[in-house]
Formats: C-alpha cells, sequence, structure tokens
C-alpha cells in the first residue's frame, strides 16, 4: 500500500483494476438499458421505418402466406370416412383423431416443406424488384481490353442487363496521362536550359567565360539565337570535310628483290 499526497492510501493493483471493471460494466449495462428502451420505444410508435409502399407489400405478401399456409394445410390432409385424419406425406402416413391434431402434425413434424410453400409467394416480388433496379449485386464481368489493358471488370448496370465497354475511357485517359508527362518533362526541359543560359550570362559578366563565348546573343540575343551560347548540343549533327594533301609526302620504294642462282641438275 502507497501513501497519498493527503495522507490517504491508495489502492493495491488488483484493488485498482477491480474498481476499473466494475466501471466498465457499469457503462456496458447503461449501453444495454439505453439501447433497449430506444427499441421498445421505437416498436410501440406508430412510425414506420420504412415508406408507405413498402409496408402495403409487407401486408400483402403476409396474407398470400396466410391463404398459401391454409392451402398447404388442407392439401397434405387426408380424410377417412369414420371422420379421422391421416398425414399424406409418404414417409410419414400418421392417423389422427381429427383435422386439428393433423394441422398440429403438420406443423410440427414437416414445417420445412410450409416454409418451402410460402417462400414461392415472394417470388413475383422479387422479379419486379429485380427488373426495376439499375444496379444490381452482381459480380463484376471481366472484360478483355488487349494485351496493353488485360481484363478490366465491369459493373452490369440497367434493368436490361447490360456492360459499357471500358476500352475507349481507358485509351482516354492513357492519352490524357502521356501528355502530361510530355507536358512536365518539357516544363523541365526548359527550366534547365534557362537555369544554364542564366548561369553562362552570370559567369560572362563575371570574366569566368571561354574565349569561344561571343557576347553578340547578349547584345542581341534575337539575331544569334543559341548558336554562339556555348551550349553544345550532342544531337546536332554536322558534317566535317576533311582535305588531304600528298604534294609533299615521301612515299619510301619497296626493296629490290635479290636474284636467285639457278642451281644445276646433275644428270
Amino acid at each position: 500500500k502507497m501513501e497519498g499526497e493527503a495522507g490517504g492510501v491508495a489502492p493495491t493493483g488488483d484493488a485498482a483494476a477491480g474498481a476499473t471493471k466494475d466501471m466498465l460494466v457499469m457503462r456496458l449495462d447503461e449501453g444495454i438499458a439505453k439501447a433497449l428502451e430506444e427499441s421498445q420505444s421505437r416498436i410501440g410508435s406508430e412510425k414506420a421505418d420504412v415508406d408507405e409502399k413498402t409496408d402495403e407489400l409487407a401486408k400483402e405478401i403476409e396474407q398470400m402466406e396466410d391463404k398459401s399456409k391454409k392451402t398447404w394445410m388442407h392439401d397434405h390432409g387426408l380424410l377417412d370416412a369414420d371422420g379421422r385424419a391421416r398425414c399424406s406425406f409418404h414417409f410419414c402416413r400418421k392417423l389422427f383423431k381429427d383435422k386439428t391434431f393433423l394441422h398440429k402434425h403438420l406443423l410440427k413434424k414437416h414445417p420445412e416443406y410450409l416454409v418451402a410453400e410460402q417462400a414461392k409467394c415472394h417470388d413475383n416480388f422479387m422479379m419486379q424488384a429485380w427488373e426495376t433496379e439499375e444496379v444490381r449485386p452482381l459480380p463484376q464481368i471481366l472484360v478483355d481490353c488487349g494485351s496493353r489493358f488485360g481484363f478490366v471488370p465491369v459493373t452490369v448496370t440497367g434493368c436490361d442487363p447490360d456492360v459499357v465497354d471500358p476500352e475507349p475511357e481507358i485509351h482516354a485517359k492513357e492519352e490524357e496521362r502521356i501528355k502530361r508527362l510530355e507536358e512536365e518533362e518539357r516544363e523541365r526541359y526548359q527550366q534547365r536550359n534557362a537555369n544554364y543560359h542564366k548561369n553562362q550570362r552570370n559567369d560572362y559578366h563575371a570574366g569566368n567565360m571561354p574565349e569561344n563565348y561571343s557576347n553578340s546573343n547578349e547584345a542581341n540575343p534575337k539575331a544569334g539565337g543559341n548558336q554562339n551560347s556555348g551550349f553544345v548540343d550532342v544531337d546536332d549533327m554536322k558534317d566535317e570535310k576533311v582535305e588531304i594533301n600528298f604534294d609533299n609526302v615521301d612515299v619510301p620504294m619497296p626493296p629490290t628483290k635479290k636474284k636467285k642462282k639457278k642451281k644445276k641438275k646433275l644428270l
């Protein structure tokens, strides 16, 4: 235990952890109570969370489900001559005292078949909602845009399922990107050229220019252009002619060959 500045005793580690946990539990309980209160008030209020058209469709579907339930229970019960009822499922065929017990049996033992029959009431409404939906919950389709762009995912839209060819838009974006890169490269080149000429002029005024630098461009920059600015363009191809004169050149003569003596043949 540690004594505080006011002379009190500070809680130990376990006690502090317990107090923190109790505080978290209290906050969680308050949040749950608040959520339950809001949900109860929402259930008790007459204000609907959806529009009136959806409420009307929901009521119509409920009526169709009730009608389908009555028809299904009537179709799956067989009445004997003595008034007893039998389950019509071929794997069951249980016999009951009257239709009341048969209906309880059908709802308790075979509810999955009733749910499947009632689900058919939703088909027309789901199809109508599907046909009127523009953005449908479908996976995207891969469209082949050539070897340059490859397969591009495209969303299916419209009342009649259709896709838009993405290749023209991709080409337009690619051309715009290339044009932007060329403009940036041109701006960088102009900036480098301007900095180079600025440095050349500063060096000329400071007296540090080479001998081959001419001040004609400084006096009249429109007359000479960039020819005498001292800038050497490596891409500027020039044809240079070389003249060769052999008038005063002594060409050494080749040495004379020695005559070989012929040997006499012995007979």
